[in-house]
């Protein structure tokens, strides 16, 4: 009787275990449609330009104006355009010294500024650490060091440039204390719910030294900190009145300098002439040549300006390793892969799909004349993983053969400038500006056929490449017409 008794309470506590992680999976997922409809309601709302208009319309400073007309995001363009506002101010000075090559030069100054804000004495600091004993630093060694070291000064300056617009009354946080507040209270449902199931489910080793109370207090904590763990990494800035109208009153300024000839691509040094105007017009993203020619910053592997094709612009560059599928792969093998990949996932689909339309059958006829039955959406739960795992799988190897098959037949010459080589995990990978477009795809390539080329950054090159894989199986420099295997 006892074993029995055991048994039952088992078997009682496992339905409890499975409808309590029901409930918790429908409160999981109820959470984050509340958190997603408030991420939308919280986004940075960037107005519509005002009236174009002459004169300078506010007196932040550029790091603040290129934060309010960005999406409330400080880019990268706030530091240059804080050194050039430096030179404006005549803190520091900007000269020409050759054919695109300009220094920074300090000027003679008190040993201290009250009236630079943090982030514009991080800049100025960063010129007195990087100036020989003649008071200048070469435009190309403006970085801010190794990638790490790049991180943590660009993330002082970012901080530094947001209080700023918090304490002009131009920003505030994502999240209001009323929204965090609503969120903490929401999360506790279904931390309890997670909580709850782990407690109840039946456990081998069970023994009367278990402390459930304990338990259940530590597991709805751990679930609670994770779930609010979430909102906490989607943290960003958003607009405030003040904030709209300032912003519009500079988009009206960028209106009237793109029309201004000559200032796109004006060099830093033009700054003796353009005075703050050049500034502001770096940090509203009309003076790309300005920007362009001081490097402040690690080099990002993703974005890249570049002129060829006769005019400055900005290029992401996309390094695709999971999609599209197949990228970077002989068309011929391609074809052979995803041939393969197509037949082994009919093999596999032809097993589960027809098992999880009749374990789903059974379900929908169980609970329509038995009512529910925790034990069959279990089943169809746990079938529904390798289903979709293979519808998944199908797919990909069908987008795999679309791309691959007419790769077989199709080859499209390229000339064109290397913007970036970067090494990542064992692979090689160049990135070429055809001339034309703001976003590109970078190519996979032997180690070997880039060395033979002799290509660098900013080279000149040649290439053959496949339309829809991006397969090079020729890469040289224009006057080499010699073939790369």
């Amino acid at each position: 009787m006892r074993h029995n008794a055991a048994v039952l309470l088992a078997l009682t506590r496992a339905e409890y275990a499975a409808r309590f992680g029901l409930a918790a999976g429908v409160a999981v997922a109820a959470w984050l449609v509340l958190l997603g409809l408030l991420a939308v309601a919280t986004r940075a709302r960037t107005p519509d330009p005002g009236p174009a208009v002459v004169e300078l319309p506010g007196e932040e400073s550029p790091a603040v104006v290129a934060m309010l007309t960005d999406g409330w995001e400080v880019g990268r363009e706030a530091v240059p355009a804080t050194l050039i506002d430096l030179a404006a101010r005549k803190v520091l000075a900007i000269e020409g010294v050759g054919l695109d090559r300009f220094v920074v030069r300090l000027r003679p100054a008190p040993a201290t500024r009250s009236d630079l804000a943090p982030y514009e004495d991080q800049v100025l600091d960063h010129v007195r650490r990087l100036a020989s004993s003649d008071g200048t630093v070469p435009g190309e060694a403006l970085t801010t060091g190794p990638e790490d070291e790049s991180k943590h000064w660009w993330s002082r300056f970012e901080k530094a440039v947001v209080k700023d617009a918090r304490d002009r009354g131009l920003s505030r946080g994502r999240w209001s204390r009323w929204m965090l507040g609503v969120l903490g209270a929401a999360a506790l449902v279904p931390a309890i719910l997670v909580a709850l199931a782990l407690v109840t489910a039946p456990k081998e080793d069970a023994s009367d030294d278990d402390n459930p109370v304990g338990a259940f207090i530590g597991i709805t904590a751990i679930g609670w900190f994770g779930l609010m763990a979430i909102p906490g990494k989607m943290r960003a800035e958003r607009e405030t009145p003040a904030g709209q109208q300032a912003a519009a009153r500079w988009l009206g300024l960028r209106e009237h300098l793109e029309g201004s000839g000559g200032f796109t691509d004006a060099p830093p040094a033009a700054v003796a002439i353009w005075d703050r105007y050049l500034s502001y017009g770096a940090a509203l993203g009309v003076a790309a040549g300005a920007v362009r020619a001081l490097p402040l910053g690690s080099e990002s592997d993703k974005v890249a300006w570049t002129s060829h094709g006769g005019t400055w612009r900005m290029v992401k560059i996309d390094y695709p390793k999971q999609f599209p599928p197949g990228w970077g792969k002989p068309p011929a093998l391609a074809t052979l892969i995803g041939a393969a990949s197509l037949l082994a996932g009919l093999f596999v689909a032809n097993i589960f799909f027809p098992l999880m339309a009749d374990t789903a059958g059974e379900l929908f006829n169980e609970t329509r004349d038995q009512g529910f039955d925790v034990v069959n959406l279990i089943g169809v739960a746990i079938l529904a993983i390798p289903t979709t795992v293979t519808a998944v799988w199908l797919v990909r190897s069908a987008l795999m053969l679309r791309a691959a098959v007419p790769d077989v037949f199709a080859k499209r010459e390229v000339e064109g400038i290397v913007l970036r080589v970067r090494r990542k995990e064992k692979a090689t990978w160049i990135a070429v500006d055809e001339g034309s477009g703001t976003r590109l795809k970078a190519w996979l390539v032997k180690p070997v056929t880039l060395d033979a080329a002799g290509l660098s950054q900013g080279s000149p090159v040649s290439a053959t490449v496949s339309p829809h894989l991006g397969h090079v199986s020729r890469l040289a420099k224009p006057s080499d017409d010699r073939p790369d295997t």
